[in-house]
């Protein structure tokens, strides 16, 4: 399987459009998905052909943790400045989790993976962050 649905339509349409389109903007991205705000996974893609390291029991679980690091960190915003991104270097895989508009259709989170050799930073700050901007879900 390479993505998921959510019963919740409307939202799912355009998390999932977005997880396609982060996919496609550089090769060394594995995975994509987006999380609403109660640490649901809305929707994700993997790349073609790809064998996850998860299993979607344990993608959920780690999407639904990856949400409320990200709301606990939202206490220190005020003096440590919004969160732009966070990220994990594991020894088989990058991850890195960056924070939604709450606003937009109650979406939390874009969670992405990454190829060890990939330019996570690079990728994130010129790839990723701008086609988000574009698509009105960062400030």
């Amino acid at each position: 399987m390479t993505s998921s649905t959510s019963s919740s339509s409307i939202p799912y349409a355009y998390a999932k459009e977005i997880c396609n389109q982060v996919l496609q903007l550089d090769k060394s991205i594995r995975f994509a998905g987006i999380a609403n705000n109660m640490g649901t996974l809305i929707a994700y893609k993997l790349r073609e052909g790809l064998v996850p390291l998860l299993n979607e029991e344990e993608l959920e679980n780690s999407i639904m943790k990856t949400v409320l690091r990200m709301k606990i960190r939202e206490d220190f915003e005020s003096k440590l400045g919004d969160v732009i991104y966070t990220f994990a270097l594991y020894k088989r895989v990058k991850r890195a989790s960056i924070p939604l508009d709450g606003h937009h259709l109650d979406l939390a989170i874009l969670g992405i993976s990454f190829d060890m050799a990939a330019d996570h930073d690079s990728i994130i700050m010129d790839k990723i962050l701008p086609a988000l901007k574009q698509s009105k879900l960062t400030d």
